[in-house]
Formats: structure tokens, C-alpha cells, sequence
């Protein structure tokens, strides 16, 4: 794993940065979740704005929570995505910029993939029980 540096607009103006670089297979994964929550989301509500984007948007499950980049400058947004207690943090957008609080093994990474993709899954089933579809 590698330490993270922060691109100059970043440094100067961006949120506080984690201490590891994202690897591909993380951000991989990442964009699994984002699809997915885009997709069950944008079924319940026409206005939905996925926060994986530069949205505004939060989502907060009892698995995982994922919020845009802030605006804000008086708000130090601690991270963009959170599983447990593993954070990822990104810079205006999703892929830009990101930055991981901790080393996050294989084995793990599929766990939170799976953990996050389940409870989707069932909170689409969900919807679709509520609509008379299933």
C-alpha cells in the first residue's frame, strides 16, 4: 500500500485526505456499490442524486454510508464512504482524489462488497413487495 499525496487543489483547498492511496480494486468495488444503490434508488424516487456523484446527496444504511463532496468550508467532512471502520474519502468527485484510511485485505474487500450488495438487494426486494411486483 502506498501513502497518499494530494493533488495541489486538494492540498490547498480540499477536505481533509486519508493516509492511504485508493487501489484499483478498491474503487472497483466501490463503483459496484454506487451502480447498484444508483439503480435501487432511482426505482424508488424520479429525483434520486446518487451521492458516489457531486450530488449533495447522503445515504446512510445500518451497512454503510456514502456522502458527496462538501461544499461546505465550514464543515471537515471525515469521509465520503464508510463501512465499519473503514473509510474512503475523494475530492469533488468520485474517483478523483481518493484517499483510504487503512489497509483493506482481499478477503475483507469482498465481505464489504457482499455485505453492502445484500442489503441493496433486499431493500430492492423490498420495493418491489410494497409495489405488488414479487
Amino acid at each position: 500500500m502506498t501513502d497518499y499525496i494530494p493533488e495541489l487543489g486538494q492540498a490547498v483547498f480540499g477536505q481533509p485526505h486519508k493516509e492511504l492511496e485508493v487501489p484499483r480494486i478498491v474503487e472497483a468495488a466501490l463503483l459496484m456499490i454506487s451502480e447498484e444503490l444508483n439503480r435501487v434508488q432511482s426505482n424508488k424516487y424520479s429525483d434520486w442524486n446518487n451521492p458516489f456523484d457531486n450530488t449533495g446527496n447522503k445515504y446512510e444504511c445500518p451497512i454503510f454510508t456514502v456522502e458527496a463532496y462538501s461544499w461546505n468550508e465550514d464543515y471537515a467532512q471525515p469521509f465520503n464512504f464508510k463501512w465499519r471502520g473503514f473509510q474512503v474519502s475523494w475530492y469533488k468527485y468520485f474517483g478523483r482524489g481518493m484517499s483510504m484510511n487503512r489497509e483493506i485485505s482481499s478477503m475483507e474487500l469482498i465481505y464489504m462488497l457482499n455485505e453492502c450488495m445484500d442489503y441493496l438487494d433486499k431493500e430492492d426486494t423490498k420495493q418491489l413487495k410494497e409495489l405488488g411486483i414479487l
